[in-house]
């Protein structure tokens, strides 16, 4: 079958922060891609949630042929789900997908630059705030 896309790209642990549809949906692409991920979620249902989503959705692929089994449990077992920004540490990437509030999003940014190395490239899914407000958060 193989359906993962091609993977012959360098592979980053890239950080998600929120695990509703968007930020699950961002992790499901780049686990998919063949990248490690960290969801992140302050609410524990949420991340639960999250996770049986995943399940569904993949078995669902496989019963249509989409996927293997193997292929299946090979992109599950790269999303890691934490409770814990500081898992962010070594991420490549870390991608912000929260509440549409600014001084929320400015929190989590500060905060988040303190704990990932300097190369790491931070960004927002926001679809209504300014991206120069949200970094004005940040020192770098």
């Amino acid at each position: 079958m193989n359906q993962t896309p091609n993977t012959k790209h360098q592979t980053l642990i890239i950080g998600i922060i929120g695990s509703g549809s968007m930020g699950s949906g961002i992790a499901q692409v780049a686990a998919t891609f063949g990248h490690d991920v960290i969801l992140f979620d302050t609410n524990q249902e949420a991340l639960k949630k999250a996770e049986n989503s995943y399940q569904k959705v993949f078995d669902k692929l496989v019963e249509k042929g989409k996927y293997t089994s193997e292929e299946k449990n090979a992109i599950l077992s790269r999303i890691k789900f934490s409770s814990s920004m500081s898992d962010f540490a070594n991420c490549g990437l870390v991608i912000e997908a929260i509440v549409e509030n600014l001084d929320v999003k400015k929190s989590v940014f500060a905060q988040l630059e303190s704990i990932v190395k300097e190369e790491c490239i931070l960004a927002s899914n926001t679809s209504s705030l300014s991206i120069a407000s949200i970094a004005a958060a940040c020192k770098k």
